[in-house]
């Protein structure tokens, strides 16, 4: 039988699995330090195994996920609406879509557009450090963003893009579409934010673990319980509507002609971008792409994100019972 520490570790993981980017410290952080017992100690090198193991599986499962399925995901929606088909989009179901894309191209298109991925976060990451020197830290995140709104771009087009149709993108450095991406990178970048610094807010105006004596258990407790209900609900309702934004324009920059991973099982081909975005016939303002969120299309990426957070669950279960074994 589990142990309560061991699910106690468990729940702690899916709950800041589900709700994403929140800064340099998980959320529930006060309340699970104060009710797990202390860990036992050891010294068997071989635990980096098992927890390499399952870092890299977290990174990988991650990327392929909530990355490239998500934004096939995003598109598949639009398409069934610019063919007023009233059949859920084929992509919620993860295992099936993995299959299609694996059977297509293997790994490389599962693992689309990582290369593009690390090399925004090297220059994403390494501006912000030296804007940090003269702005604050919230205020050089959003900047940088902006101004790397191109590359991230790329990174989503390598992403949604066959490599056979890399060669039909256009050129970078393009004024006219780093202006039509500034608005979306924006309100992304600024969602981004909230996820990752109002903890930190929140925390520094409560009492230290060391403190529960003073204060009490449950408010310990409760303030971390509304921490996170406040992130869930800027996660529902700020972040994931102004990525699926910043997707569907980026996606409509793209030529017409232009093939995508969104694969259906009557065509051996992917749809093009023309084909996808025939309802609007070219590139989407912020506003068209706002009208374009609905409810319906939110829940199915949230079932996906759902089936994600399961995943790596899993994952984190068995790299846990592993070493909870050794040690």
């Amino acid at each position: 039988m589990a142990s309560p520490h061991f699910m106690l570790t468990l729940f702690h993981q899916l709950f800041n699995t589900f709700i994403d980017s929140t800064g340099d410290g998980p959320l529930l952080a006060r309340a699970h330090q104060l009710l797990q017992k202390e860990s036992a100690q050891t010294d068997n090198i071989l635990l980096l195994v098992p927890i390499t193991l399952g870092i890299t599986l977290d990174i990988l499962i991650r990327y392929v996920v909530s990355h490239v399925l998500m934004s096939i995901l995003i598109l598949e929606t639009v398409e069934k609406q610019a063919t007023a088909s009233k059949k859920p989009p084929s992509s919620r179901q993860l295992l099936r879509t993995v299959a299609i894309i694996y059977r297509k191209g293997g790994l490389r298109f599962l693992l689309n557009g990582i290369g593009s991925a690390y090399t925004y976060w090297a220059m994403h990451s390494s501006v912000v450090k030296l804007s940090s020197f003269l702005l604050p830290s919230p205020v050089a995140y959003i900047v940088t963003s902006v101004l790397l709104a191109e590359t991230h771009f790329f990174w989503t087009a390598y992403t949604i893009l066959p490599r056979d149709q890399v060669r039909l993108m256009p050129k970078p450095r393009d004024c006219q579409r780093w202006k039509a991406l500034v608005i979306p990178a924006l309100i992304y970048a600024a969602a981004n934010t909230v996820m990752t610094y109002v903890p930190a807010l929140f925390e520094d105006s409560l009492a230290p673990p060391e403190a529960v004596a003073i204060v009490g258990l449950s408010y310990i407790v409760g303030s971390d319980i509304l921490i996170a209900g406040f992130m869930l609900f800027a996660q529902l309702f700020l972040l994931l509507p102004s990525y699926m934004v910043l997707v569907l324009v980026q996606a409509s920059l793209l030529p017409p002609n232009c093939e995508t991973l969104v694969f259906t099982r009557q065509q051996q081909r992917g749809k093009r971008v023309g084909e996808i975005f025939s309802v609007k016939g070219g590139p989407l303002q912020v506003q068209e792409a706002v009208q374009m969120i609905t409810v319906a299309r939110m829940l199915c990426c949230l079932e996906l994100h759902g089936k994600m957070c399961l995943c790596l669950v899993g994952v984190a279960a068995v790299v846990h019972a592993v070493a909870y074994s050794m040690t």
